[in-house]
Parts: C-alpha cells; sequence; structure tokens
C-alpha cells in the first residue's frame, strides 16, 4: 500500500511527460442536453477512480455557442445528491444562472433557454450547488463553453479546436491508495484535460491555447522552461485591445486567459509548459508557506505539459496580430456609488473563518440591492492573511486599480474573476444592463471552492422604474443551515405541508402544517446528510436543502 500511495501522490508528478492529452470533444449547436452522473475512469493504468461526469466519464464536452443565438439546456441529474448548472462568467436571466437556491434533484431535469449576449472567450459550466460544489466539480463536473462572435471572426487567429487551438484545464488532485480523489484543497498529482503528465501536439505556426486554472484553491505561476514568450489576448470574458507578450502568468482559483504561442520555425523541437511554485508569493495556496496544509508540489516548480511541435497545417496563422478588439471599459466617472468589500479573517486553504465586512454566507439574507441599468464601483480591501480570487455573477467586470496603480496590461480586459492579494485594495466596475434577478439572486464570491462555502454573499438587481414594495428574492429560507434538531422556516406563500427527502429523492416523512408563512419541524431523528425539504401550499411548493448534523 506504501508503495501504490508513493507513486500516486509523487512519481506521477515527476514522470516524462507520455499521455496524449485529452481534448473534450466539441459540440456545436442551439439545444445541448447534459447528463450529469457518476461514472470511472483510469486516470493510472489499471487503478479505476469514482469520477462524475457530464456526458462523459469525468468532464465534460466543450459547447460552442454564437453570440446573438438563443441557446437552449436540458439539464439531467443522474447523480445520487441534488445539483444544479452554472454557466461561469456568462451574463444570463438570473432563473437560469444556477447558483443557490436552484436545485436539480436526482432523477430530475432542468431547462434552460438565454440568449448568447456575451462576447468571444472560454466561459465554463459546472454545478453551483450549495454545499456541494466543491465535491461535485472536484470530482468532474464541469465543462468548457466557447463563445464565437463577429469581432472575433474577423481576426486572423487560430481557431481550428483541437489542432491550433487547444484547451488546457490545468487541475491538481490528491489519490488515496485505493486511487480515489481525496477532497482536498491542495493536490500531489496534476491532471490537465484529465491527463496525467500529458503531451499535445502542436503544428510549427502559431497556436492558440485555452489556459484554465480548473484546481480547487492551487495558484500556478504559468511559463515555460526555457522563458519563452507568449503573447495573451484574452481573460475571462473576451478580448484584449492588443496582444500582451509575457514569460510568466499567476492564475489563481477559476481564472483562464487564452496565449498566443509561435511555433514557427520549432518543427520537430519540444517545449515544456511549467508552474514555477519557487515564485509564488508566500500569501497564495501553493506557495511553500508552511502554514498552508502539506502537498508536494507546494514551493517547487514543475511540468504542466509538453508541446511537440510537428509539421504546419495547410493554412497556418503565421504572426501574431497588432490590435485585437474594440476594449471599452466603462469610465470611472459612470459609477453612481462605490461598494466597499473588506475580506478579513484567518486560516489555511481549505479551512478557517474568513468574512467580507463581517458575514458569511447565509441563504437567507440580500447583501446588496442594485438598481438596473446602472454601473457600479466594488472596492476589495483584503485584510485576511490569505489571497482571494473574487468572482462575481451577472457578467463582467472591468478592473480600475490595484493599490491607486493601473492593473496589469494583461489584466486590462473584460473579466469575471479577480485576484485580491493581502493588503491589496482592488477596485473593479460592473454595469447591470440587462436582467433583473426576480426572485433569483445572483452571487459574489471567492472562487476558492474550498472557501467558497463561507465566502459567498447574494446580491440582487430591481428595476426602480416599476417595482413595488419589498424584492421577494428567495420563496423560501430555511435556518438554521446546517441543524441538529430543529428546523425553522420562513416562506412568501402558506405552508400546509413539508415533505423530507433523502439524496435519493425518497420521501422520508411528511407533515401537514396549518398554512402559515412560518414554523417549525423537528428532525432530530435522522441521521447526519444531505435531505431536501419540499414546501407546498397546495398550489405551489419550493425545495431547499438542508445538512443535519
Amino acid at each position: 500500500m506504501l508503495l501504490l500511495v508513493g507513486i500516486l501522490t509523487r512519481s506521477f508528478c515527476w514522470a516524462q511527460a507520455y499521455n496524449p492529452l485529452a481534448i473534450p470533444p466539441l459540440v456545436s449547436s442551439d439545444t445541448f442536453h447534459l447528463q450529469v452522473a457518476p461514472s470511472t475512469m483510469e486516470f493510472y493504468p489499471g487503478i479505476v477512480t469514482q469520477t462524475y461526469g457530464i456526458n462523459s466519464p469525468y468532464l465534460g464536452p466543450t459547447l460552442e455557442l454564437q453570440h446573438g443565438d438563443t441557446a437552449r439546456f436540458r439539464i439531467y441529474n443522474q447523480l445520487p445528491d441534488v445539483t444544479t448548472m452554472h454557466w461561469n462568467g456568462m451574463e444570463v436571466p438570473p432563473v437560469f444562472d444556477g447558483s443557490p437556491p436552484r436545485e436539480i434533484l436526482p432523477g430530475e431535469t432542468w431547462d434552460v433557454k438565454y440568449k448568447v449576449i456575451d462576447k468571444a472567450s472560454v466561459y465554463l459550466y459546472h454545478p453551483h450547488t450549495h454545499m456541494l460544489i466543491g465535491q461535485q466539480v472536484g470530482k468532474g463536473a464541469a465543462g468548457l463553453i466557447i463563445v464565437r462572435d463577429p469581432e472575433e471572426a474577423a481576426l486572423d487567429l487560430p481557431r481550428t479546436y483541437g489542432v491550433d487551438d487547444i484547451p488546457l484545464a490545468v487541475q491538481d488532485k490528491w489519490f488515496n491508495a485505493s486511487g480515489q480523489f481525496v477532497p482536498a484543497p491542495l493536490g500531489d498529482s496534476i491532471l490537465v484535460n484529465g491527463t496525467p503528465h500529458p503531451y499535445v501536439e502542436c503544428p510549427a505556426q502559431v497556436v492558440r491555447l485555452r489556459l484554465l486554472n480548473a484546481s480547487t484553491a492551487r495558484y500556478y505561476k504559468f511559463g515555460f522552461e526555457d522563458s519563452t514568450v507568449f503573447h495573451v489576448i484574452a481573460a475571462e470574458n473576451g478580448l484584449l485591445a492588443t496582444p500582451v507578450p509575457m514569460t510568466r502568468l499567476t492564475l489563481g482559483s477559476g481564472e483562464r486567459v487564452e496565449l498566443l504561442l509561435d511555433l514557427t520555425g520549432l518543427e520537430g523541437d519540444s517545449l515544456q509548459l511549467m508552474s514555477y511554485g519557487s515564485q509564488l508569493d508566500q500569501s497564495v495556496p501553493g506557495s511553500s508557506n508552511i502554514l498552508w496544509e502539506s502537498s508536494a508540489l507546494n514551493g517547487i516548480d514543475f511540468p504542466i505539459i509538453r508541446i511537440r511541435v510537428t509539421a504546419p497545417t495547410s493554412n497556418p496563422v503565421t504572426s501574431v496580430p497588432g490590435m485585437l478588439a474594440n476594449v471599452q471599459p466603462y469610465p470611472e466617472s459612470s459609477a453612481i456609488r462605490t461598494r466597499v468589500k473588506v475580506i478579513d479573517g484567518v486560516g489555511m486553504v481549505g479551512m478557517g473563518m474568513f468574512t467580507v465586512n463581517g458575514t458569511e454566507w447565509d441563504m437567507n439574507v440580500i447583501n446588496d440591492t442594485v438598481m438596473l441599468g446602472t454601473t457600479e464601483i466594488w472596492e476589495y480591501i483584503n485584510l485576511s492573511n490569505m489571497a482571494h480570487p473574487m468572482t462575481m455573477h451577472g457578467g463582467a467586470f472591468y478592473v480600475l486599480d490595484r493599490n491607486g496603480s493601473p492593473p496589469e496590461p494583461w489584466e486590462m480586459g473584460p473579466r469575471s474573476v479577480v485576484d485580491v492579494g493581502v493588503g491589496d485594495t482592488v477596485r473593479v466596475i460592473m454595469r447591470f444592463a440587462n436582467y433583473t434577478t426576480d426572485g433569483w439572486p445572483l452571487m459574489y464570491h471567492c472562487h476558492n471552492l474550498a472557501h467558497i462555502n463561507m465566502m459567498m454573499w447574494q446580491f440582487i438587481v430591481v428595476d426602480q422604474t416599476v417595482q413595488v414594495g419589498p424584492v421577494e428574492a428567495i420563496d423560501a429560507y430555511l435556518f438554521p443551515n446546517p441543524t441538529g434538531t430543529m428546523v425553522s422556516y420562513s416562506s412568501s406563500f402558506p405552508v400546509t405541508s413539508i415533505v423530507l427527502h433523502d439524496g435519493l429523492g425518497r420521501a422520508l416523512q411528511r407533515w401537514e402544517m396549518d398554512g402559515r408563512n412560518s414554523g417549525e419541524i423537528d428532525i432530530s431523528r435522522f441521521p447526519s446528510g444531505s435531505y431536501h425539504l419540499k414546501l407546498s401550499s397546495g398550489v405551489q411548493a419550493v425545495r431547499k436543502t438542508i445538512i443535519k448534523q
């Protein structure tokens, strides 16, 4: 057993790259059927790992969407627990955003439809399930979305998927002695698109790498071992104005970029993409900081993927464009207000107590109310002991400044994640132009998935020209959650019955209620675990997740 542990956690990290990179299939359509289900995968020969996948054993297909089209999805939940589906970075109607409180019970489906209004870039789709996001995404329930638009199509860029346009989703994983995933914040093995120690063949011309930090918490400082220059052309939500030449690039969890790499004249050669962990700041997960959880990869330089250069294609891209897109950040003067978000607390990568303005996640609380059509500045001040990649749902923002100085050139495009280092003050500007929340709040949170169950907050967008009276943001609330005994509820409708379901959707107990909008029930006799409560008035119902301690 000790030998197996050593193989799984260390030898795989240092082995010569020899596995061909798995390229998720590209699906181009306006209607997608996505089945989220348990499966198994042999990441290493003869070792069967329990996984989750979307239409595949691990991860999901890359979905290609066209700007201006209406995209339709049917999500099938074949998992043993509740799930949902979120469209990371995209601006969609909040009813289809897919974050809490949206739930898809086991065996149920969810139909989604939205117009694609985002710029050409690479986005993500994955569950955003309350208390379960880290587990479900960590086991493989995630995939990429590529949005195309006319502005990007007019450029001479590589876009032959899997040939000169390559997705690279980088994850660190911890395998136990039996080859199963350990839900740890920092892993000891690297997977790229689910492939251990991979290589990819790229033609001797300009190629496009869509690079994603898909890890739970680890930061990576990416670069090539010979300091080859690459050009950043896009971040999470769209192209930059001009390419930015770089030799090192640090990405936190959830951050993603598009790179151009010029391999012209290098046929028969190879390059090694590395992570230079020895160069990471001590305040970020993955550095050599002795306060962070142990991992063989912490604070060291290690390989990500080997690029083997083959013959050029028949119609190669041979130069990096001088100009890219018409990027127009919102003027600071257009903002009607500034919201200050002070990140505080002390902890480790996978545990601790972190707050924003002294508050933690509470599904019963709307933390901010935003007016439709307005532009706001959100100022993040990090007084904690750790860097946090902060993200906002509902569209893209622009980074105004970091500690009073302009952002780095590669950060100047539209984004949905921004790193906020220890001691940093980072200001972003965002316009809330298209959708009201209509009872389905949007989230802002730390993208470290080990922190998300406490470092998440809710905001709503209301139309001040038509809104009258208080906004009912959620149909029902449960508290305390988690709980050991009694569960209180508050709802926007009279509750006549409550049914408790287990993770398989089986009804365990039914309570007949008196039609009031609030009350309580006793679940003390049930074992610890995740359950679902269906609150019903007879004509409408809502399902909520409750964690029994």
